[in-house]
């Protein structure tokens, strides 16, 4: 059966053509770049004997010979769509068939099939070979004979994020890589063989605790390392960048269903396997309480004192409180909940303890109490919804009110290395909890993005509150992330843009126009359907080549459409961060400031496109794949130190004590050599455990030597009168502020056109500030230099009594000697990057005492004081309300008990790292004494001896791979 085309001069409709197009006309959206190589077909070859008079036919796409099935997707990739208005030129050319014009029925290839598979490659970037005639910029086309072209199968690949070229680092180079992965699979064979006897069974047998380690080897992974926060205000895009970033698309929930449901916490963890595992943590039966009590005021004050208020910002303040008291719960408690307790006259807290009792009681902990699996990522999204999402109040109470934060484990590339990304609660949320949980996370990240829509990102309330935050906090490790890049239009942009930028605009515009003309115009040269049976072969193969120009012009259209986005979002971005560099970089400390712009959009239309070279232009300007690979690049110094320790350290240990036990088991010196053998080893041990372990070891009085530096360097030189006196000054400088009751709703922290950035926490501070600053420098060194000595003295220690006492006693065990020095040395190396370790998160643990003892943030140590301060200020209303407000807070910061009370809590805080501190190093030691006393018995004891000598065959399986295994270390440079 044979369909024809009727209607109209063209041949059929094309994507893209212009009705007129114009310098002023904006391109179209952006289509999915065609690709001659994407479809598998047949390209049969012509000869002189075939039809010579061969006629041209459309047929009916059903009824051609279907090609192969459509490849599975990869996990994210979206379906074809199928309801295209029109269809490709090269489509429409692999229907087309030369019939022999005397036989109706003898269909004869001719070779059109050959002319689709000559068609250029229309990717961005690169002409398309239309004919100059035509296209005046475009290169000429290629003679048949002069390209090669990729096979279908490379045409028909998809894109897979693990495919993306990494950071370019020590750790991700190929070569270590490899290395690392053949060290786990040594690691895992020489465990196989260390366990091919009975031996390892045996509960005090050594080789027990040698196949024990060798098997924990083989199963190395670098552990979670660095933590990346995603923090912004709701509908900016942040859940939509996660899935992008995360590669998985529709997994983390894009929109609020419930009004009162800003977010919870929620963790992205790696694990290897195709399931996803969530794991959830809910509030304390303390936290719900509190929660509780901040809502049932809210709702109250609401209720009671909102005719009293004479300020409409005062008004729409509460009101907006009373909604999201009166939509949490409702959510929390479904048809249990009315409004008419919160209105009666009964107290609060006989209602906070009514809502306690139920919220105990509905809390979904039997339903969520460890981990639940799902399969496939719907399951997952659609769990993640439940737990996040309001519910009918049929269907029973929502779980997100009583949820602390989420943990959600999945294979994602960019977790695969160690990252953990975390979806953060805006900072300006109402629910002063999650709130409250949003900044004291912010201390654990190690990079922090702030993601907002690139069209406000200058002027964007939650950037400019964060970046406050980190210069307060002193955080050197902000950025941000402008969302929606695409969301940009040529002809705004022309008008908008000034100078070479608005005159490229319109050239490339024009450009886009000038194709799309024409392509019409090839397109009218197109003969009506009805006319083909009169054609000759001639006119048939001159209206096949009119189809293949069309088919470059059009490659052409999307060229030039893929030149002008590019150039509006490269432009516009770079625009957007200088501005933002211009005006933020100055305020964060060390002036180390990331930007970034994505469209999570372009990303995911484009991300199942093919074929893979057009693809990865169009993702690369999504911005995805940057952020992506800058997070990756994050984790990679802290992993090449965790796996190299793992290959110079862990692993020659664990085979020194191998060999350890082969040659134990070979010795042949007599009793009074073992004899004098065995004292020096008992030496050794003796002088390290008084040098670690002693009463004179500076590890074990190092928390008094800190605590005495901080009491004489910081805590000896408060000032509480006057720091109390300039808090009293500040207090009534704000007396003056028309906007004080709103500053008082935002608990001290403001901005103001009139006056610009506040923060009342900071200021009242000012004085302490001022005469701490010093002194805290000098107590970071004084710690640093402790720090300092005491892994000198550690080192010095270890490689001392080794060097000294390894000497003439081991004479007679020459064979000996080598593999329990390097035992002891990789051991020593061991023990002091456990001490250089603890050394460093003592230090960032100080970095953060530092953040909470003299930074004015909510959560912090002064901001935690004042917390009811301004709360109860707040709720002031009425006549004279004004004054009151004022009175409550200056009366506050008249006490200097105030300022008594931060010093008495950062004092007892520091005691505790210290003391946390000089605990942990005391634990190292114990456990590198036992790691030697292991090592030395290898050599000492008689029943590793036996145990050694009892199955030769055994031993010389273990010496034989031994031996393997340092020659393929050796082979690789860690």
């Amino acid at each position: 059966m044979t369909r024809r085309l009727t209607g109209g001069k063209r041949l059929f409709p094309v994507d893209g053509a212009s009705d007129g197009a114009g310098p002023s006309r904006a391109p179209a959206p952006d289509n999915p770049i065609p690709s001659i190589e994407d479809d598998v077909y047949t390209v049969t070859e012509t000869t002189a004997s075939r039809s010579p008079t061969p006629s041209i036919s459309v047929s009916d796409p059903s009824e051609a010979e279907p090609g192969g099935p459509e490849p599975a997707s990869p996990r994210g990739a979206a379906e074809r769509d199928a309801g295209s208005e029109t269809e490709s030129l090269p489509d429409r050319l692999q229907w087309l068939r030369l019939r022999n014009s005397t036989s109706s029925s003898a269909s004869t290839g001719l070779g059109l099939g050959s002319l689709r598979a000559a068609l250029p490659s229309a990717e961005p970037g690169r002409r398309s070979q239309t004919p100059n005639l035509l296209l005046p910029d475009a290169s000429p086309a290629a003679s048949p004979g002069g390209r090669r072209r990729r096979s279908s199968s490379m045409g028909q690949r998809r894109y897979d994020v693990r495919d993306e070229a990494p950071p370019q680092d020590r750790f991700h180079e190929p070569a270590f890589q490899q290395g690392l992965a053949e060290a786990q699979t040594l690691m895992s064979r020489l465990a196989g063989v260390l366990g091919s006897s009975t031996l390892h069974l045996e509960p005090d047998s050594s080789m027990k605790g040698l196949q024990e380690r060798a098997d924990e080897l083989a199963n190395f992974r670098c552990p979670p390392t660095r933590t990346v926060g995603l923090v912004g205000d709701s509908g900016v895009g942040k859940s939509s960048l996660l899935n992008s970033l995360l590669d998985y698309r529709n997994l983390a929930r894009t929109s609020n269903g419930g009004a009162a449901c800003t977010c919870v916490v929620t963790e992205y963890y790696h694990h290897d396997r195709g399931d996803f595992v969530v794991d959830v943590d809910l509030f304390s039966e303390e936290e719900l309480e509190q929660q509780l009590r901040d809502l049932v005021h809210a709702y109250r004050h609401n209720h009671f004192h909102s005719a009293e208020m004479d300020l409409p910002d005062d008004r729409r303040h509460w009101a907006k409180r009373a909604k999201l008291a009166k939509d949490t719960f409702r959510a929390m408690f479904a048809d249990r909940f009315r409004t008419a307790l919160l209105r009666s006259e009964n107290s609060e807290d006989t209602i906070v303890q009514t809502y306690l009792n139920w919220a105990m009681d509905l809390r979904p902990i039997n339903e969520f109490d460890g981990r639940t699996v799902t399969d496939s990522l719907e399951d997952c999204s659609s769990l993640l919804i439940r737990l996040t999402s309001d519910l009918d109040g049929a269907e029973g109470p929502g779980c997100w009110p009583y949820i602390k934060k989420i943990r959600v484990y999945l294979d994602a590339h960019i977790l695969s290395k160690g990252l953990v990304l975390v979806d953060l609660p805006g900072l300006r949320d109402l629910n002063s909890a999650r709130r409250n949980i949003t900044e004291r996370y912010l201390h654990q990240c190690d990079e922090i993005f702030v993601v907002c829509p690139i069209g406000r990102a200058t002027t964007d309330e939650g950037v400019q509150h964060l970046i406050e935050l980190a210069r307060q906090a002193k955080w050197s490790n902000v950025g941000i992330i402008c969302t929606k890049s695409d969301d940009i239009r040529a002809d705004e942009a022309q008008t908008d843009w000034a100078g070479a930028q608005a005159t490229e605009v319109q050239r490339l515009r024009g450009s886009v126009a000038e194709a799309d003309q024409q392509l019409a115009a090839l397109t009218e040269l197109l003969v009506d359907p009805d006319g083909l049976e009169d054609m000759t072969v001639e006119e048939e193969l001159e209206q096949a080549q009119l189809l293949v120009q069309c088919e470059r012009a059009r490659g052409e259209i999307e060229s030039r459409r893929f030149e002008l986005q590019r150039y509006l979002i490269t432009t516009r971005n770079d625009k957007v961060e200088a501005r933002l560099l211009a005006k933020y970089r100055g305020k964060i400390p060390g002036g180390n400031l990331h930007v970034f712009c994505a469209s999570n959009t372009l990303y995911w239309e484009k991300r199942d496109s093919r074929p893979l070279g057009v693809t990865i232009q169009f993702l690369e300007l999504s911005g995805i794949i940057p952020i992506r690979r800058h997070c990756m690049g994050l984790v990679s110094q802290n992993q090449l130190r965790i796996a190299t320790k793992y290959l110079r350290d862990d692993i020659p240990n664990l085979l020194s004590k191998v060999e350890l036990w082969v040659q134990t088991g070979a010795g042949t010196a007599d009793a009074e050599k073992k004899r004098a053998v065995r004292e020096a080893l008992d030496q050794l041990e003796g002088q390290l455990r008084r040098s670690l372990d002693g009463v004179t070891s500076p590890l074990n009085n190092l928390g008094r030597k800190l605590t005495d530096a901080f009491q004489e360097t910081l805590y000896r030189r408060r000032k509480i009168s006057r720091w109390t006196e300039g808090a009293i000054q500040a207090g009534q400088v704000w007396s003056g502020v028309p906007t004080y009751a709103a500053f008082c709703r935002n608990y001290g922290t403001y901005n103001t056109s009139a006056a610009g950035y506040h923060c009342w926490n900071e200021e009242a501070m000012r004085s302490m500030n001022d005469d701490l600053a010093d002194p805290w420098e000098r107590l970071e060194t004084e710690i640093q230099r402790q720090l300092d000595a005491g892994q000198t003295f550690v080192s010095e220690t270890l490689d001392g009594a080794v060097a000294f006492h390894l000497g003439n006693a081991l004479d007679s065990f020459l064979d000996t000697v080598g593999p329990l020095r390097t035992a002891l040395q990789s051991g020593n190396r061991l023990h002091v990057r456990a001490i250089e370790d603890l050394c460093e998160t003592f230090e960032t643990d100080l970095s953060k005492l530092r953040t909470d003892a003299l930074s004015g943030l909510r959560t912090s140590y002064f901001g935690q004081s004042m917390e009811t301060t301004y709360w109860n200020a707040i709720c002031e209303a009425g006549k004279g309300s004004w004054d009151r407000k004022k009175a409550i807070i200056n009366g506050a910061l008249r006490r200097e008990a105030l300022f008594r009370e931060l010093m008495q809590k950062l004092k007892r805080k520091f005691e505790d790292l210290a003391t946390q501190l000089e605990t942990d190093a005391r634990a190292a030691v114990g456990e590198y004494l036992d790691g030697v006393k292991n090592s030395l018995d290898m050599v000492r004891s008689e029943n590793v001896a036996l145990e050694s000598e009892r199955d030769p065959e055994f031993r010389t399986r273990v010496a034989k791979e031994l031996e393997r295994v340092k020659r393929r270390m050796e082979h690789h440079e860690f």
